[in-house]
């Protein structure tokens, strides 16, 4: 069964050595299936221009291998992104990697919005998150309070007590506060 969104299961015949050296039998992967990363890369590089043509942003790229391998596609655009654009990416998506062909054994594709929860983690995050509410946690420390500037380096926190700079490279965890 295919889910538009995610559980989007496909099956590649199991028998043989598909996905092994041959010379020494081991997983590493050969010819179409590739390596982690490169295929990531193979898959980002889909992905993100199926995206743009849906007005979106790659969020977040997880490939996960296993007995069935994991695609995770996080996606956002100005607004938010909708169920049914999310939809339409998973089967545009979904086709150019069956063209493309880069994971040789089974796969599940999820294409899914980053949620309310999500992470701000990169300048562009942070913008989008400008006069709102939010938590910053440090290594050593804890603010809550209003994102007033982000620069391409640094944001700065006003909490009840004070306003704070805090490097981006100091932010373990950032996300909005949710008002409720």
């Amino acid at each position: 069964m295919r889910d538009p969104v995610r559980g989007r299961v496909r099956d590649r015949p199991a028998g043989g050595n598909a996905g092994r050296d041959p010379q020494s039998g081991t997983g590493r992967e050969t010819g179409r299936g590739t390596g982690t990363e490169e295929l990531t890369e193979r898959v980002r590089s889909l992905a993100e221009a199926v995206l743009a043509r849906h007005n979106a942003e790659l969020v977040e790229l997880a490939v996960k291998r296993g007995r069935t391998q994991l695609v995770r596609v996080v996606a956002d655009r100005p607004g938010g992104i909708d169920l049914d654009t999310c939809a339409l990416v998973s089967n545009e998506l979904s086709r150019m990697l069956d063209a493309d062909d880069p994971i040789a054994d089974r796969y599940t594709l999820e294409v899914t919005s980053p949620g309310l929860g999500r992470p701000l983690r990169t300048p562009a995050d942070f913008r989008r998150a400008l006069g709102r509410r939010v938590r910053v946690v440090l290594v050593s420390a804890q603010y809550e309070g209003t994102l007033e500037e982000v620069g391409e380096d640094r944001v700065r926190v006003a909490t009840s007590e004070r306003t704070v700079e805090v490097p981006l490279v100091e932010i373990a965890n950032a996300k909005v506060v949710l008002p409720w």
